[in-house]
Formats: structure tokens, C-alpha cells, sequence
């Protein structure tokens, strides 16, 4: 710096307000390419997000204005941009800005990050850039300029998530010492000792999929809070599955009697039947929910375009495996209207049921059982 300031490199201004800056002369540089400039203030950024929080949130964001510059100049209005270290959310708010200022454009962005700050920061400010283009001390000050926008995010569990959702056997070893007995439980006897532990899939808790809790840490703190976990979505996931149709859920009630049947053995001379059929109801006992989809065939080469079928049946368990089963075969044939709309090769469902039994000469769809599936692709990678 010293021999730059004696070299008369740097220019300074009138007082220390003034950010010093490098001089760079023209006979220098006369044989380079001229480009246009742009020098803007590196407080933009951080005044920005003082504004639109009311405190200095996050320490050096990008500037939103050069950000979105850039963008602009990929030329093309139906982009993905993905921002791997997302930061603040410069990338999701330069992205609204620009959809914003062309109406007819649609561009998306997927941002990834794993700072405490995403909770506090970054969720927030793309929920305050679709509400409001102006801010200040935290409060919009102009309510008429939002966007029709959704945002969806994921949580990947944690490695602090799973260990604290792991169950051992406290009556194990209690002669080792504490360290030596963590030690051990973790490296070998993950698949045994901690069997039923949330983190490692409770098969259990499959009876009800919307009941499926974590504890998961909360940001900027070693507090861990209890959260449901989206099975469901998870399991699409998992599978690989590209979702034609996600149905909304159905809720059923429905009354039971028992009709003799000789095909049945002498001590199991009657059977349960649905009395009347199933009936919709919004308080009933019962819920199904249906997606539907495909999946390579060849899960190597995902792209040669071939196509497996697939439906997956959602629905909760009460206890009685004889009503359930009873249940889902009567909701299988009310939604098995002809051959022709029951095109599927795979049919996933939860919890063990008849619905082999169901199918007709003409169909070739094989059933797997949810809980199975889901365990085999959690772990398959580590095999």
C-alpha cells in the first residue's frame, strides 16, 4: 500500500469519508478492450438488508442490483439458476426481481444452504422481496408492489438431528465407561441397539405417516424441538419418483358384520364384511391418499425412456388389522373403476394388506410394502 501511495496510485478524497481507490491510467491500458463500468458502493448490500430487517442481519451480502445484471445476461427468461452457497438469498431475491420487471418471464431458483442463518435470513427476506419492493427499519413502505410467487424448502436431517433421535439400550455394557460405550453403539450396533429410534425409520410409526416426528436443532441454538416429518414427500423422494397427480386425502367411515362363509374352515366359519359400503366423511376413522407417478425402468440409465407405472397408497392403521385390510380393499375397488384407468406396474402401500388377492387375470401390477422400500433406499447407499 505504502509503495502504491508513493507511486501515486491511489487516489484519495476530500476527507475520510471517501473510500480510497486505484488509479488506473489510459496509457496503460490503451491496448486492452473497453468496456462499459459499473462501480457501485459495497454498503448497498448490507444498507438493503438493514432496511428490510431493521438490523444489520447478515455480515457482506452480494449486491441484489449486480446480481441480477449478471442474470440478465444469460439472454433467456425461463432459466433455473442455482445457488449452491445461497447465503443471504441475493440469487432468490435478484431471480424475483427480474420476474418482477417482465411479467411474462418464469424464472426459478433453487437455493442451498446450511447456515443457521436460513431460518433467520434467508426464508424471511424471500418472504418480505414477494410482499414488498421497499423496506425500511424492518416495515414495508409500499404494499402494492408484491408478486404471486411460491417457495418451497426442504431440511435435510442433520448429523446433530440424528444423534439426538437415537434410542439405545441403556442397560448395555454399563460397566464400560461413557465414552468407550458411545463409542462403540455408534460404530457397530446402530442396526440393533437403536432399532425403533426415529432417526434411523421407526417402521412403527408407519401407522400413522402424518404423525412422524423428529427432534430436530434449532437454528443458532443446542435446543433440539419436536417436528413432523413429511413421509409422503420423502418417500417420493427416496424413490425417485416423477409425480404425475397428488390426490387429497380421503377420509371414510364405514359399519362391519360378520356373513358365514363354507369356503372358510369350520372354526373360522364366518368372515367381516363392510356393511353398506364405505362412505365418505369428514370425520372419519379412516384416510387413503393416492399418488401417482413413474419410475425408470432402468434405474442406470433413468433416460432411455422407459416408464414404470407407479401408485403409491397412503392411508393410517387403527389397530384393527382385520378393519383396515377390510378398508383398503374396499377403497382399492372403489377407485378401480375399468382396466384401462388402472395402468400401473408397482403399487406401494403401507402396512401389511390383501390386495394381491384383488387383482384380476388380465392385470400384472405387483404390491410392495412401504416400510420395506423406504428402509432398503435409506440405507442402500451404504451397503
Amino acid at each position: 500500500m505504502l509503495k502504491r501511495i508513493e507511486g501515486n496510485w491511489v487516489h484519495f478524497g476530500d476527507d475520510e469519508k471517501t473510500i480510497p481507490n486505484n488509479k488506473t491510467y489510459l496509457q496503460d491500458t490503451e491496448n486492452q478492450s473497453l468496456t462499459s463500468m459499473k462501480y457501485r458502493d459495497g454498503r448497498v448490500a448490507s444498507n438493503l438488508i438493514q432496511d428490510m430487517f431493521g438490523n444489520k442481519a447478515f455480515p457482506n451480502p452480494k449486491d441484489v442490483d449486480i446480481s441480477s445484471r449478471l442474470l440478465k445476461a444469460t439472454e433467456t427468461d425461463n432459466q433455473i439458476i442455482l445457488d449452491i452457497f445461497a447465503g443471504s438469498g441475493t440469487t432468490g431475491h435478484a431471480v424475483i426481481n427480474l420476474n418482477k420487471e417482465n411479467p411474462g418471464s418464469c424464472r426459478k431458483y433453487i437455493l442451498v444452504e446450511m447456515g443457521d442463518h436460513f431460518d433467520t435470513v434467508l426464508k424471511p427476506r424471500i418472504a418480505k422481496v414477494v410482499y414488498s419492493d421497499s423496506w425500511k427499519d424492518g416495515k414495508p413502505t409500499v404494499r402494492n408492489s408484491g408478486i404471486s410467487h411460491c417457495c418451497k424448502y426442504l431440511r435435510l436431517e442433520s448429523y446433530e438431528d440424528t444423534l439426538n433421535n437415537l434410542r439405545f439400550d441403556e442397560n448395555l455394557s454399563p460397566r464400560m465407561n461413557t465414552g468407550l460405550r458411545e463409542d462403540f453403539m455408534l460404530r457397530y450396533m446402530l442396526d440393533v441397539e437403536t432399532r425403533g429410534s426415529q432417526s434411523l425409520l421407526n417402521i412403527d410409526a408407519f401407522a400413522d405417516p402424518t404423525a412422524y416426528t423428529l427432534l430436530v436443532k434449532k437454528p443458532g441454538s443446542d435446543e433440539a424441538v419436536t417436528k413432523n416429518l413429511d413421509l409422503i414427500e420423502t418417500f417420493n423422494y427416496l424413490l425417485g419418483l416423477r409425480v404425475n397427480h397428488r390426490a387429497a386425502p380421503q377420509t371414510f367411515n364405514a359399519s362391519f358384520v360378520r356373513n358365514s362363509d363354507p369356503e372358510l374352515p369350520e372354526d373360522q366359519h364366518t368372515r367381516l364384511v363392510v356393511d353398506g359400503g364405505i362412505k365418505q366423511n369428514p370425520e372419519g376413522k379412516w384416510w387413503f391418499r393416492k399418488i401417482e407417478g413413474w419410475l425408470p425402468k432402468d434405474r442406470a440409465n433413468p433416460n432411455n425412456g422407459q416408464q414404470e407405472k407407479t401408485l403409491i397408497v397412503w392411508r393410517n392403521l387403527t389397530g384393527d388389522l382385520e378393519q383396515d385390510n377390510l378398508m383398503l380393499d374396499e377403497w382399492f375397488q372403489k377407485n378401480r373403476i375399468s382396466t384401462r384407468d388402472f395402468e400401473f406396474d408397482t403399487i406401494y402401500v403401507n402396512g401389511s394388506n390383501n390386495l394381491p388377492n384383488l387383482k384380476k387375470d388380465e392385470e400384472s401390477w405387483k404390491v410392495r410394502l412401504i416400510e420395506e422400500e423406504f428402509h432398503s433406499r435409506m440405507w442402500e447407499a451404504g451397503e
